[in-house]
């Protein structure tokens, strides 16, 4: 497990979304494992989960996808933010809805889903539509996987069972004993509760074979 540096913990706590330190250290060492190449984010928000996976990736455009982005004050601050972060990275703010956007990526090296209300429907049309839109090596992550929004886990099952996807392994015992050990979650603004965990968890991916 590799971990963040000070000065990225110092902005990603003081951005507000709901992303945890241990999912951040999660999508962190899963992005180590991205080849180049584009990558693609759906649901940035104030690009909290952006900063964790930029950090990972190696140099190429990252595409941020949220309709918050029309927002040209919270546009320049995401990203002024990632890019200060992630210079290697040429990020590219789009502000729409991911169904609308999806049809125009091809080839990508990593996606994150994390966009609307998380319902059926919606996830359904993320993932079928992008489940061929991912290059071989390529990694499919999720956010708000095993939580309350079940149908994200159906969606990861799904991709599963195409047999076009592996799971990738995330070693959360290691990464909560770090944060514990290290009091890492104190003063994070996120907004999102553990449940019966004692620190929320809710990220899963997977690579394209």
């Amino acid at each position: 497990m590799i971990t963040p540096s000070k000065e990225f913990w110092k902005i990603f706590k003081e951005t507000d979304g709901a992303f945890s330190t241990p999912e951040a250290i999660a999508l962190y060492n899963i992005c180590l494992q991205v080849p180049q190449g584009q990558y693609l984010e759906l649901g940035s928000h104030k690009g909290k989960s952006t900063m964790a996976a930029g950090i990972g990736v190696k140099p190429g455009t990252f595409h941020l996808v949220d309709p918050i982005f029309e927002d040209h004050t919270i546009n320049k601050e995401v990203g002024r933010s990632v890019s200060s972060l992630c210079p290697h990275i040429d990020f590219t703010l789009v502000p729409n809805y991911s169904t609308a956007v999806i049809p125009k990526y091809n080839d990508l090296a990593f996606v994150f889903l994390d966009s609307g209300d998380h319902g059926e429907g919606l996830v359904n049309a993320e993932v079928k539509g992008l489940e061929d839109r991912i290059c071989s090596g390529g990694i499919f992550a999720f956010h708000d996987y095993g939580n309350q929004f079940t149908a994200v886990a159906r969606a990861y099952d799904y991709l599963l069972y195409t047999g076009k996807y592996t799971p990738i392994e995330i070693d959360w015992k290691e990464i909560f004993d770090y944060v514990r050990e290290n009091n890492l979650e104190q003063g994070n603004k996120s907004w999102h509760e553990a449940g019966s965990e004692e620190f929320p968890k809710f990220v899963g991916a997977l690579r394209k074979k």
